[in-house]
């Protein structure tokens, strides 16, 4: 799994989140056969707080591959990387505090929203720049930063999805460099994210072994390494090849997952009346 992050991560700058999160929903909520004893309520925080400190050494090595490759050129980004900072430590506070079930239905909510624009239900914002303009100001920076910040710590992803529509619309960043740019904020909102969720768990009762707050250490190193070599993999494949096929596959997938988690929250919710 930690593999197929890395290399999703460079190829379409999106983290691998999507990827991970609902894969540490099955393995926690399996514990007959992952030998993973977690409580319920604490499963949602955990993927996605243990989702997030993957992401960080999985969207730098993406981000040094682009470097190597001379396709790393970056605008002024204070403003974004502030604000998703703060928006992050936010998010890790709000998702800590609200029940799993509503974690679990957002991503998956999120999740179909990813796939609509993979497959070109929705629009997607490739090509939607704004000519001319370059850089975010000090205002816009910290609003669409802290969406940013916000979103990837609530939903456990890199916050690429949120990141690349305001990079291309505000910051005019062409579609072709967007991506490496994408994953330099990822790695700002990631940091945030996973310590707010380290220091909302610190001291919590019933969290698995191995676990530093929220985020669960075991997990995190298995993953760890498959995820690092891969990324510059993805960011090769992301300037050698079209990716229209594999958007429409990944899509796809994302579109039975999303369908999936959403299924299972409502078959609980149901059954609590």
């Amino acid at each position: 799994m930690g593999g197929v992050v890395g290399a999703v991560s460079g190829l379409l700058g999106i983290g691998g989140g999507v990827l991970v999160v609902p894969f540490l929903y099955f393995l926690m909520a399996g514990s007959g056969w992952s030998g993973l004893m977690v409580l319920s309520e604490h499963e949602a925080a955990l993927a996605h707080a243990t989702s997030l400190a993957l992401i960080i050494p999985t969207a730098l090595s993406g981000v040094l591959a682009f470097r190597r490759a001379g396709a790393l050129e970056l605008p002024p980004l204070g403003p974004l990387a502030v604000g998703a900072g703060m928006g992050a430590v936010v998010g890790a506070w709000g998702a800590t505090s609200s029940p799993a079930a509503v974690l679990k239905a957002a991503f998956g909510f999120f999740l179909l929203i990813m796939a609509a624009r993979l497959l070109g239900i929705l629009p997607s914002p490739e090509g939607a720049a704004e000519k001319g303009v370059r850089g975010v100001g000090l205002g816009p920076g910290l609003v669409g930063g802290g969406m940013i910040g916000f979103f990837s710590a609530v939903l456990g992803v890199g916050g690429g999805l949120v990141a690349i529509p305001i990079l291309l619309r505000w910051g005019g960043i062409p579609l072709e460099r967007v991506v490496p740019v994408s994953l330099v904020l990822v790695i700002f909102a990631s940091l945030a994210g996973t310590g707010g969720y380290a220091w909302a768990g610190s001291g919590v009762d019933g969290l698995p072994s191995g676990a530093l707050g929220y985020v669960h250490l075991p997990a995190l190193v298995a993953m760890l390494p498959g995820a690092i070599f891969l990324a510059p993999l993805g960011a090769a494949w992301n300037r050698r090849m079209p990716v229209a096929v594999l958007r429409r596959v990944f899509g796809v997938l994302l579109l039975v997952v999303g369908a999936r988690v959403l299924w299972l929250e409502t078959v609980v919710w149901l059954t609590t009346f």
